[in-house]
């Protein structure tokens, strides 16, 4: 069972409960099981989740223990998104006396503004949950077809990407792709977001995840990444001037490089799964 269908459940308000998938284990069962309640819940409130009807005004950032920067004055929420994709990390050697480099991360973004705004405690299910579902495929470049289904953290969406070979949504409940995350050629964070442009940023602060953060899945159980406050840089065009990085699950490097191998063994590129909840401001 994918992501999507949890959505799809939500947005047709069926009264049908979901089960976790067979070998789950106790704690994403309990996730599926509260999924179940908000959506029955919501059945009998008769909510529509649909964008067109939601009132963005009603949706709430995350507040951490230790606070991020407030949203700038002037700025209104555009997007609220689920972010599920990888971040990436190299090492110099496989020594512990060095630490993992932070060299890119690579996402793809998933409409959730009206969850924010009608089922808030829902979307806090979702990062922790998704992280549990198969990595999204991302747009191939006609120039590397290679990157289809693994592409390097620095691909650039400014290139011609044949955008037909992947429908602009998710699975069978046409949950739509807000957008892409990714860093550019020259390590700059971009945000390309279909509806609202390509915003670069740079990092304005960061904060510890709580402790009680999904720590990662499989093997990957290195910590959860930072909540982050993100601003546009000079010259940024996108719509997007302020960018939160919250409800973090995964995506952490190991404490060291103690026997590093990175992805295929050879040393190099280590992909760390993670998920997370991003807000848009502009």
């Amino acid at each position: 069972m994918q992501l999507v269908l949890v959505l799809a459940a939500l947005a047709s308000l069926t009264s049908v409960a979901l089960a976790a998938p067979p070998g789950w284990s106790p704690d994403s069962a309990q996730f599926y099981s509260t999924v179940a309640k908000e959506i029955e819940a919501a059945r009998k409130s008769h909510k529509d989740p649909s964008r067109k009807n939601c009132d963005f005004s009603r949706a709430k950032l995350p507040a951490p223990t230790k606070p991020l920067p407030p949203v700038p004055q002037g700025q209104k929420l555009l997007h609220v998104t689920i972010g599920r994709g990888i971040q990436n990390y190299t090492c110099a050697s496989s020594s512990a006396s060095d630490t993992p480099k932070a060299t890119g991360a690579l996402a793809t973004l998933f409409e959730a503004t009206c969850l924010a705004a009608t089922f808030p405690r829902l979307l806090a299910l979702l990062p922790r949950i998704a992280l549990h579902m198969p990595k999204p495929t991302y747009p191939q470049s006609k120039s590397s077809p290679s990157t289809r289904s693994q592409p390097d953290s620095n691909f650039n969406l400014d290139l011609d990407f044949d955008f037909d070979l992947d429908p602009l949504t998710f699975g069978p409940s046409n949950m739509p792709i807000a957008g892409y995350h990714y860093f550019d050629s020259t390590g700059v964070p971009v945000f390309d977001l279909l509806a609202d442009g390509h915003s670069a940023v740079a990092k304005v602060a960061d904060v510890p995840a709580p402790k009680d953060a999904l720590k990662g899945v499989g093997r990957q159980m290195f910590g959860a990444v930072a909540w982050l406050y993100l601003a546009a840089v000079d010259g940024s065009s996108g719509k997007a001037k302020s960018v939160y990085r919250v409800a973090t699950a995964g995506g952490k490097a190991p404490a060291t490089c103690n026997g590093w191998k990175g992805n295929d063994g050879d040393g190099g590129v280590l992909s760390v799964e993670y998920s997370a909840e991003y807000w848009f401001f502009g």
